[in-house]
């Protein structure tokens, strides 16, 4: 089988960057939040893809959709392998937590968890040449979730929940009016207050653990420590939090650290940073935007608006902003007409050109041209492809002449990538590159902003319950959704549909990871399905002729059967009578 867009380890690689000639690849040793493609395999990718070698704990150690991650286990890995590494990019929920889901879930002691904490300085103290970076989350405030990615009465309480964190957020920043007084006092009566306690009191030990994370960023033990937002709003206890967490890192450098939307990305988003800081890089941005909301644009699941959220990644990863000259990277921003993000699943996310996307088109080809660098991060709706602008990118024939692009889950989630695969991508050959696009393309466009409808229609008509967040899934799902994204790479992108695949990793809808693989060694789901559908049809058929020679034979059977008793009973007919003698 040909290999994945992930190399092997130990690849070397050579590349001109912004005039700076790449040394051998270095090894990066990274933990990852969770399993998920784009905590691990999609961040692997891009960071191999760009010469490193990287690498991980054993994937059963680490956080999966059914399983906890094993935080002692994990941490015996990088003491067992942190000699072997130039460089370190860890995930703090997971050397603490166990993983990201498990930050939300856990019954550990807050001394265990700044115990856990407390390692990551002493690694420090044992390998002080090698950089920490490293990225933590505040734990988010959904508004509803399910699957089991928040403790078990989150699917019944979380909404309430969410409203009376919302009301103490205003309480704390604003203040209620006596209208929200009696609102908060019903909301907390309705949900069991062992619930609340539980919630809670998680909370106030993660807030401990991130305090213990900053007072270790003061003392040098990280070269960068990034703090993301997961899911968070205006009004919500991760807002809350982050405000006063935003008080207690005062005095911080923006070099060392950060707080910001986001949990996804940051991985990656370090690896880049780490990258510019070996290369001694000062890479600058431009940003553009089409006619609409465009900086000024709050996205949905975030509490900020996108300017901002885009200066505070750049500064993460050492680069900077400039609005003259020409810059080392052009960050074309998708933003809607509006001020708010849709839902790229929505029936509006059709292809339909407008004059302001065709001056947003024009812009960004008038750069390519130009030879600028260009890396679209297209958030005009959440969780998948603007269709309108990515068609126009197609019909342009520009889909690979990009330096980057990405559209996919929250809006920090893609400019935190289009940021690092703009940096990484310039390290890349041509069919690595080509890759890395692939994959986001089918990614982001192919299924989430196409395929996935129709993956949901045909989940209603075969089945009952909701397997958008929970449940198997049926095979015939993977199967047509695998089928779906090789003949959509085969029409629009013009690859060999035999080197990708398409798998649903954590059995939600919503999230899928595809594979590109070097060579074409990937069976043609199509073919496998015409093959099935080929041998059901010669099985019907030869179920048919059997059926049919049986009946033909049980007819011929029962005729001869008639015959002879046809035959039996003209004998006894024809046979003459016995007369008895005469009396004598």
């Amino acid at each position: 089988m040909g290999k994945r867009f992930t190399l092997l380890a130990g690849l070397l690689a050579t590349a001109i960057l912004w005039g700076t000639d790449q040394a051998s690849a270095e090894t990066i040793l990274f933990v990852p939040q969770d399993n998920r493609p784009v905590s691990l395999a999609y961040t692997v990718d891009t960071a191999t893809g760009a010469g490193y070698t990287v690498i991980t704990p054993p994937e059963y150690m680490i956080s999966g959709r059914n399983y906890h991650g094993e935080a002692d286990e994990i941490w015996q890995w990088v003491s067992d392998n942190a000699s072997k590494a130039d460089i370190m990019v860890l995930s703090t929920d997971t050397l603490v937590y166990g993983g990201l889901v498990d930050s939300r879930k856990h019954e550990l002691s807050l001394q265990l968890l700044t115990g856990r904490a407390d390692r990551i300085a002493e690694l420090h103290q044992k390998y002080p040449d090698i950089p920490i970076y490293a990225f933590g989350t505040v734990m988010r405030s959904p508004r509803a979730s399910g699957g089991g990615v928040e403790p078990s009465y989150y699917d019944n309480y979380g909404p309430t929940i969410f409203k009376i964190a919302a009301l103490q957020d205003k309480l704390d920043s604003k203040g209620l009016s006596r209208a929200e007084q009696a609102q908060l006092f019903s909301l907390e009566a309705g949900v069991p207050v062992e619930y609340l306690q539980d919630w809670f009191n998680r909370r106030q030990k993660n807030m401990a653990v991130n305090r213990r994370l900053i007072d270790e960023t003061r003392k040098g033990v990280f070269k960068y420590f990034a703090l993301g937002h997961d899911d968070t709003s205006s009004l919500s206890q991760s807002a809350l939090e982050s405000r006063y967490l935003k008080d207690y890192s005062k005095g911080l450098s923006q070099k060392r650290y950060g707080s910001f939307p986001g949990a996804d990305q940051l991985g990656l988003l370090l690896i880049a940073r780490a990258h510019v800081d070996r290369l001694h890089l000062k890479p600058t941005f431009e940003v553009i935007y089409p006619l609409g909301g465009g900086g000024e644009t709050i996205p949905h699941y975030e509490d900020q608006t996108v300017a901002k959220t885009i200066a505070e990644h750049i500064t993460a990863v050492g680069g900077t902003l400039e609005t003259s000259g020409k810059p080392d990277i052009l960050l074309a921003v998708n933003t809607p007409l509006g001020k708010v993000t849709g839902e790229s699943e929505a029936f509006e996310n059709f292809p339909m050109i407008s004059q302001s996307t065709n001056n947003f088109l024009d812009h960004i080809q008038r750069a390519v041209e130009e030879g600028v660098p260009v890396s679209v991060a297209d958030i005009a709706y959440s969780n998948g492809s603007d269709n309108t602008l990515v068609y126009g990118l197609y019909k342009r024939q520009m889909l690979y002449k990009l330096d980057a692009y990405n559209g996919w889950n929250t809006a920090s989630n893609t400019i935190g990538y289009a940021i690092a695969q703009s940096i990484l991508g310039k390290d890349m050959d041509a069919q690595k590159h080509k890759d890395m696009l692939t994959q986001q393309y089918l990614d982001n466009w192919a299924y989430q902003a196409n395929i996935r409808k129709d993956i949901y229609r045909m989940q209603d008509s075969i089945r009952v319950d909701n397997v958008r967040y929970t449940g198997t899934l049926n095979d015939k799902l993977q199967e047509y959704m695998n089928e779906r994204v090789q003949d959509f790479a085969e029409k629009y992108l013009g690859i060999d549909p035999r080197t990708v695949s398409a798998t649903f990793p954590w059995g939600r809808l919503f999230e899928t990871d595809i594979t590109v693989y070097d060579t074409p060694s990937v069976p043609l789901q199509r073919d496998i399905r015409l093959q099935r559908e080929a041998e059901a049809r010669a099985k019907a058929e030869a179920e048919a002729k059997a059926k049919a020679a049986a009946e033909a034979a049980a007819k011929a059977q029962a005729a001869a059967a008639a015959a002879q008793a046809n035959g039996n009973a003209q004998q006894g007919a024809a046979a003459p009578a016995t007369t008895a003698p005469a009396a004598q």
